[in-house]
């Protein structure tokens, strides 16, 4: 497992990998993941009990020679980052890499979508002028992965005479981007929240101040604002 080591990190690795200096292999490898997270930031396919959109069947010869982790090493790595593990089936025997029912509350849709997010930018660095597919479909079991083809590219920065440093260096920075505006539509939804709450507080006739959940278990009272000075 790459335990504290930023997903991001792992993509950048992928990129600047010099052992596949053929750009090809790591865009079929980008795709196949970016397959499994379009499923993933779906949340009907994320909490479906099918488990088909949560996981890779390494048995499948056309994902394992697409994802190539003997020549992508970064690639299982930032799978594994994302909360996948590999996994045998009790029945079968065949091998998996699944997504870990473990992998921890904040793995949601949203998450998954800022990952799918990430994967194409960095698909756009790897492959800047791939065609476009008008056939293509990311409905597609990422089980079986029978009929992959191209996806169109989300950036429109040319990378074409840019060294594989830079092309790291603009991943980054649209990965910082991308947190920031995460962050900032976290901020615009607990204010949202803020803003909900001091409205039932207001007109509300049955609300009424109580005891929080951490006073309670504690045992002891927290002197806040409005315990001194009331609700105005």
């Amino acid at each position: 497992m790459s335990d504290n080591i930023a997903p991001g990190t792992h993509l950048q690795n992928l990129i600047l990998n010099t052992t596949t200096s053929d750009q090809k292999k790591k865009n079929d490898c980008l795709k196949i993941i970016k397959v499994v997270l379009k499923n993933l930031s779906d949340p009907s396919k994320l909490n479906s009990e099918d488990p088909k959109y949560r996981q890779l069947r390494l048995s499948n010869p056309k994902v394992v020679e697409k994802l190539n982790f003997a020549s992508n090493p970064s690639a299982l790595l930032y799978l594994e980052a994302i909360g996948f593990s590999e996994t045998t089936d009790g029945e079968s025997g065949e091998k998996f890499l699944r997504l870990s029912e473990d992998s921890g509350s904040n793995r949601d849709a949203s998450y998954f979508s800022a990952c799918l997010l990430e994967v194409e930018n960095a698909l756009s660095i790897v492959t800047p002028s791939a065609p476009v597919d008008s056939s293509f479909s990311e409905e597609k079991k990422t089980q079986d992965m029978s009929d992959y083809t191209t996806a169109k590219p989300s950036s429109t920065i040319s990378t074409k005479n840019l060294s594989e440093k830079q092309k790291a260096r603009i991943l980054l920075e649209k990965k910082r981007e991308l947190e920031a505006l995460e962050a900032k539509k976290a901020r615009a939804k607990t204010q949202k929240l803020l803003k909900q709450d001091k409205h039932v507080r207001k007109h509300d006739s049955n609300w009424k101040s109580g005891v929080s959940a951490a006073c309670a278990k504690s045992g002891s009272s927290i002197s806040t604002f409005r315990d001194r000075h009331g609700e105005n």
